[in-house]
């Protein structure tokens, strides 16, 4: 889906109080995979040790042979069965259907969506009417002509079949051919991205001239429009829903301002284009959209307007994408100029997004009221070195009409507006301006409205060609300069090194003259190079320096770059300069050309176990410091790349088809210096094999890899799994990882149950969740037999918060390295609840995280709970507690109340239990309220996510209310119904990040594992949050209620220890009744705690 672009941080004012949408840390999302296989994505609970997240995987039905591949790259994880090994690699199917971390972030795991929606393009433009097969488990929801294909929603629960149905055979050899399938495409989500900005670009000059958009028609497609708005009254011809929502109303906000800033017609606040008739198409049915939704909105709106804004966006990746060749073959077919956002993703370099990548779309940067280039604006250049964006307008505060159903952060300025920042703004604006010159220019298309306004813009100083293409628009200009250039832009390429052998780039610029007087122009390439300083003399001529351009007619000018004449490397940037000899006005065509550090061709050859050129197989390349990715796959089994000269590490896992094998092989450090070749060799491998003392033990899982540290910070890893080790073989290649030179870790993992009739490991009364690690290389020669001496037994004892039939559970076992890292758990295997089992853990140089999840009878899901790192001594016994009563905020590692310089940040896990473990549930109503002093500063619906902003230096006193009910409506529970309370601390500016001084109050008493006890003595504690500075306790009181809170009767207490108390229950609870606690208590620092809990649990 691509998502309106969404606003991008305020740069100017105070940073406002930002939230979540009730995702929180430490979260595990189940996502079913177009193939029908399942994964558990564990967000990590604490980012300052964790590097990557948890994964654990579970094949699909009538797939439990099958083996996975884990690879992380940029923070994402991805999963890949091994039948779609091969189709990913080679272009069939998309990587994004694989991209867990992805996937979850669209909203599309299983918690959120019973369907995958995807796209499926087709080799033959009149297959795409006829759909699938009723038995491929999917339906068609519509049909996307421009692409040749069609939006098919995939149903979860019968993904295997839809695999099964649009792959031929075992989905390794290429997608049906029967069915003429091109390609299948995630349907993913991108992401939606006036006072002073109207007379910045020159609307007004452009009014007086009499343009004002009269007779032209322009689209909006973004999350609707807000019909009752009085700057959009009469405004709007035709609105049409392309989402699920129920209609064309705004509830975001996004698409009210966007569609004001082109053609609103209020007075203090009137758009660029306010002459304009606006058709508005609902493509955001939220913040996000369905690429499909917008594929949909193009093709209505394309042949209706001249002129489509689309301030919307997603990652741009190599090739094209179907909203870049929709955008290129709608311009080609309707003349309508695209105005698209370049993206919101800050300053480095290739971060512009698609479809503004398109070759004929206008992608739009965005500069701030004294045209300097705003911070958030993304920058390019395209993937293949393309000029994107290519022009710039206002995008800072701009002041604009609010929707009157807009969301909570769309802040009222005045009544009616808001102010929004980001590329979003500033796409408007130059669709205005594009409004302006198509009534002044009725024939002319999208070509021509395009290099009229990169001709006339307005250029940054200092902001280089890569982020501001040809400058800022200024419509003034345009309406009056008659000489428009093509192409638009010269991105005149890389040049190899060494600079001794290249050959000279020639490129021809057409000036075309639509005036009618001649126009004389003198050309320059004003050109800079990577130190800022002009170009030497010499590498950048311009033939002729002077030409005419006659009325109505056209001239051909020659720019000439002969990198020769300079020995240094990287990016010369500037623009071809044709000025005005009379008026001094200036045509510009941004330019740039890029001199290439030395590169040479690697060659990589794969073989497999059989001995023939690997078929299905994935090899990534990752330099050290973590700038170069490269990819390489053939399905010859040779492949060849071009590498910068450099360390980098290499690896691949191999498929042999013969055996159902993977081989995984890596290659810490591999030095290019110039051409080479390397052979990966499956045959070089040894096989991985581990097993247990405990012969009714069948081995789930079994799982190798690796994580690479890059120096750079960032992650990178490979891990292949199977249902035996039989299956797995490694080969550790060359040297082991030097130092400085970011570390190595590998593992090998395996998890053992005992298996039951039914085929699965459910209601396995034990587990064995082994990992070994080795630093430095791939595990070679690995073989291990385990002794019982070598494990920690810890057996789970899980406890009732439902009345009735016992909830069923799963837990993921994560076992991660001191250092951090990602991790590999079994996919679930379910038990009862209240119920026990013991678990063996590998119990040396592993930290263990484990996350347990409950579910009613019915499959709502109830609780989720998460431990802090746990360590193991062998031949040790331990016992770990779940859910035991009674509930409430439990501090962990993580730190859920923290300020940051002026900055506070909190996040208020709730329902957590005896043994600490931070708990989450289901709630039927949720509260959280943040106060300074007696001033709301924000109020949340739901008390499981984050949320942080801004704060007043000095010192004050705050408070934070939580309050969440939850019974039969959602899961059915009769512990902990109702949990409330409040923090009450003060805070000043800090230096670093520092944990707030907050206590929470932990109750003990004596229970079964039904959470029902007859003691009349209560034990607590007085828990502070971790890292935080203590405080004396100056006063603690405790009251009970038998009757659901409807009284309370006072507690007696006696002081047990430090911060720990013994509460005498007064008067004689019922038996079959519940005891509810209500406590508070106060600091010396000026502190307090209230809690309130209704049924903390049962009287026996």
């Amino acid at each position: 889906m691509i998502a309106p672009a969404a606003a991008a941080p305020d740069t100017t004012a105070v940073p406002a109080w930002t939230h979540g949408t009730g995702q929180r840390a430490g979260t595990t999302h189940r996502v079913t995979l177009v193939t029908g296989d399942r994964v558990d994505l564990s967000d990590p609970s604490d980012p300052s040790h964790l590097s990557g997240a948890a994964v654990a995987v579970e094949p699909g039905a009538g797939r439990e042979a099958m083996g996975f591949q884990q690879f992380e790259r940029d923070g994402h994880q991805y999963v890949v069965p091994n039948d779609a090994l091969r189709l990913v690699a080679g272009g069939q199917v998309d990587q994004r259907l694989f991209d867990v971390t992805g996937l979850v972030a669209a909203g599309y795991d299983d918690a959120r969506t019973a369907v995958l929606p995807t796209i499926v393009t087709y080799a033959d433009a009149t297959l795409g009417s006829r759909g699938l097969r009723a038995t491929d488990g999917a339906r068609v929801t519509r049909a996307l002509r421009t692409v040749d294909g069609a939006a098919v929603a995939v149903e979860k629960k019968s993904a295997t079949a839809f695999w099964d149905g649009v792959t031929a055979g075992t989905g390794t050899t290429g997608l049906r051919t029967a069915n003429g399938i091109a390609k299948l495409w995630l349907d993913g989500k991108r992401q939606i991205s006036l006072d002073r900005s109207v007379p910045q670009i020159g609307a007004p000059a452009a009014w007086q001239a009499g343009y004002d958009g009269q007779g032209v028609t322009v689209a909006v497609l973004d999350t609707g429009y807000d019909a009752t708005h009085p700057d959009l009254a009469g405004r709007v011809r035709e609105a049409v829903n392309f989402t699920d929502a129920p209609d064309t109303d705004d509830n975001v906000g996004h698409g009210t301002h966007v569609a004001s800033t082109v053609a609103g017609g209020g007075g203090k606040y009137k758009g660029v284009a306010p002459g304009a008739t606006l058709i508005v198409g609902k493509v955001c049915g939220d913040r996000n959209c369905a690429e499909s939704s917008i594929l949909a909105g193009m093709e209505w709106a394309a042949p209706r307007a001249r002129v489509v804004n689309m301030s919307l966006g997603g990652d741009d990746e190599p090739g094209q994408d179907v909203l870049e060749e929709a955008v290129n073959t709608l311009t080609a077919k309707t003349g309508a100029l695209f105005v698209l956002a370049a993206g919101n993703d800050g300053s480095a370099d290739g971060s512009v997004d698609s479809p503004s990548t398109a070759d004929a779309a206008l992608s739009v940067g965005a500069v701030d009221k004294q045209d300097v280039m705003a911070s958030f604006s993304s920058r390019g250049p395209r993937v293949d070195g393309a000029i994107k964006p290519e022009i710039t307008a206002p995008g800072v505060d701009i002041v604009a009409a609010r929707a009157v159903h807009a969301g909570s952060d769309y802040l009222e300025v005045e009544p009616g507006y808001t102010s929004l920042s980001g590329t979003s703004m500033a796409t408007p604006h130059v669709a205005g301006a594009a409004a302006l010159l198509a009534e002044q220019h009725p024939d002319w298309r999208a070509a021509d409205l395009k290099a009229a306004l990169m001709a006339s813009a307005t250029p940054t100083p200092g902001a280089n060609v890569n982020a501001q293409g040809a400058g800022r628009v200024d419509v003034a200009r345009a309406v009056h300069q008659s000489v428009l250039a093509t192409p638009t832009a010269l991105p005149l390429g890389t040049q190899a090194a060494p600079a001794d052998d290249d050959i000279p780039v020639v490129r021809t610029v057409t000036y075309r003259n639509e005036g009618t007087d001649p126009v004389t122009l003198d050309f320059a390439a004003r050109v800079t190079g990577p130190d800022s300083s002009a170009a030497p003399a010499g590498m950048f001529t311009v033939s002729p320096a002077r030409a005419t351009v006659p009325a109505g007619g056209t001239t051909t000018v020659t720019v000439t770059a002969d990198t020769r004449v300079q020995s240094g490397t990287g990016v010369f940037e500037g623009a071809l300069v044709g000025t005005d000899a009379t008026t001094g006005t200036s045509v510009r065509v941004p330019l740039t050309i890029t001199k290439a550090t030395p590169t040479h061709r690697l060659t990589v050859k794969v073989i497999d176990r059989a001995g023939n050129p690997a078929a299905n197989y994935w090899t990534d390349i990752m330099s050290l410091d973590g700038s170069v990715y490269r990819f390489v796959y053939d399905p010859s089994g040779s492949g060849t790349v071009a590498l910068p000269e450099g360390r980098y590490t290499i690896d691949a896992s191999v498929i042999t088809s013969s055996d159902g094998s993977t081989t995984l092989l890596a290659r810490p450090t591999l030095t290019v210096t110039g051409d080479s070749e390397i052979v990966l060799d499956a045959r070089e491998a040894t096989p991985v094999s581990a097993t247990l003392p405990r012969k009714d033990a069948s081995l789930r899982l079994a799982a190798v890899g690796f994580r690479r540290e890059l120096t750079n910070g960032t992650g990178f890893g490979i891990r292949a799994t199977a249902d035996s080790f039989g299956k797995l073989f490694t080969a550790a290649l060359g040297d082991d990882v030097g130092p400085g030179e970011g570390a190595l870790v590998a593992d090998v993992r395996g998890f053992w149950a005992r298996k039951g009739a039914d085929g699965t490991y459910n209601d396995s009364p034990y587990e064995y969740v082994l990992v070994w690690f080795e630093r430095g290389h791939l595990p070679t020669n690995f073989s291990r037999v385990v002794r019982q001496s070598e494990l920690a037994q810890v057996k789970q004892r899980y406890y009732s918060v439902t009345p009735g039939a016992p909830s069923r559970a799963f837990q993921h076992n994560f076992g991660f390295p001191p250092e951090g890292g990602s991790a590999l758990s079994a996919g679930a295997s379910w038990f009862d609840s209240p119920g026990e089992r013991t678990l063996y853990y590998k119990a040396s140089d592993t930290m263990w995280e484990t996350r347990y999840n409950q579910y009613a009878a019915d499959g709502t899901f109830q609780t989720q709970f998460l431990t802090d790192y746990e360590t193991y001594k062998p031949g040790k016994r331990y016992t770990v507690t779940w859910q035991k009563a009674v509930p409430g905020p439990r501090f962990s590692r993580t730190t859920f109340v923290t300020r940051e310089g002026n900055r506070l940040s909190f996040n208020v896990p709730m329902a957590g239990d005896r043994a600490g473990h931070t708990g989450y549930s289901l709630y039927d109503t949720s509260r959280v309220a943040f106060y300074r002093g007696d001033q709301k500063i924000v109020e949340l619906n739901y008390p499981w996510t984050d949320a942080s902003g801004p704060v007043p230096a000095a010192e004050a006193t705050y408070r934070l209310e939580y309050s969440a009910e939850r019974g039969a409506a959602n899961g059915g529970f009769d512990i902990g119904t109702s949990i409330s309370g409040s923090w009450t601390f003060r805070s000043g500016e800090v230096t670093g990040s520092t944990p707030v001084g907050l206590s929470a109050f932990d109750f003990a008493p004596v229970v079964d594992q039904t959470n029902t006890g007859g003691s009349r003595v209560l034990p607590m504690r007085l828990l502070r949050q971790p890292g935080a500075a203590s405080s004396a306790v100056r006063s603690v009181s405790v009251e009970v209620s038998y009757d659901d809170g409807k009284s309370w009767r006072k507690s007696r207490l006696v002081k047990t220890g430090r911060d720990a108390w013994a509460a005498a229950l007064p008067g004689r609870p019922v038996a079959g009744g519940y005891v509810s606690v209500r406590a508070s208590a106060g600091f010396a620092d000026g502190g307090a705690v209230e809690y309130r809990v209704i049924r903390g649990y049962r009287v026996g």
